[in-house]
């Protein structure tokens, strides 16, 4: 499953919503303020072209209020601090609270999208929440906030950089599991070629994800997230969704069933 939310009336065919995006909100009419958003998703989320789903989420909310946006590549462990910092404008997808520990961010009050956080694994293990996966050798991607807290002090813990490198190591035996969100796991999967890892169920969490500003901006907070809203209540965000989520579990084994 890819991101979930409960959508508004019936959407618009997907062609022509998609058809009509430039038309209500073409880029060239964006304002004065440019808006430079940190991602450090890969595809589906967030691609180099600007054209991943929270990419085309993102730059739709900031044209429908008059704001120029663009998607800047940052490594997950630094995005929040950069932006914290002023060095960019906002952060483009993460769960509530982050303004707790960054002081200077500021939350667009409108999820983005619901993500799940699965452990991914190669073989069949019984699994019912955080402490059930304690002793196995886990591994995670450096500055997923949510995934640290919730792995402090697990004594066979693996953090990396890149993804990539804990799949292969997951599939060389050399983990037992590997964190990740659901539906960018199965996208790196299918690009790194391995038929063997597939998602323990149930979740290990589902949680609302937000965009955050830097209070410089606070401002536009809460018009995006009435922009937000809009698109999801007309249609176009389903669309986005629908057009660049593509098939995360297309040609690869059905998943474990945990528990």
């Amino acid at each position: 499953m890819g991101p979930s939310f409960k959508a508004g009336p019936t959407a618009k065919p997907v062609i022509l919503i998609l058809a009509l995006l430039f038309l209500v909100c073409p880029p060239a009419l964006a304002g004065d303020i440019l808006l430079r958003i940190s991602t450090s998703y890969d595809s589906p989320l967030s691609t180099p072209s600007q054209s991943g789903m929270l990419d085309r989420i993102i730059k739709e909310a900031c044209c429908r209020v008059d704001v120029g946006c663009e998607i800047v590549h940052t490594s997950t462990e630094r995005s929040l601090v950069v932006v914290n910092q002023g060095l960019l404008d906002g952060e483009i997808n993460r769960i509530e609270g982050m303004e707790n520990s960054f002081p200077n961010l500021v939350r667009v009050p409108e999820p983005n999208m619901r993500m799940h956080f699965v452990a991914f694994a190669t073989r069949d293990i019984p699994i019912s929440g955080w402490d059930s996966i304690r002793k196995l050798r886990v591994g995670l991607v450096s500055g997923w906030k949510i995934l640290e807290r919730n792995t402090e002090g697990f004594p066979r813990l693996t953090k990396l950089t890149k993804i990539g490198n804990l799949f292969r190591m997951l599939e060389l035996g050399r983990l037992d599991v590997v964190l990740y969100s659901k539906l960018s796991g199965y996208e790196q999967i299918r690009n790194l070629g391995y038929r063997d890892i597939r998602h323990l169920s149930p979740p290990l969490c589902s949680k609302d994800m937000f965009l955050y500003l830097h209070k410089n901006h606070a401002e536009l907070a809460v018009p995006l997230a009435a922009a937000l809203r809009e698109m999801k209540r007309d249609g176009t965000w389903d669309a986005i969704v629908k057009e660049t989520r593509g098939s995360p579990h297309r040609d690869l084994p059905r998943p474990l069933p945990g528990l």
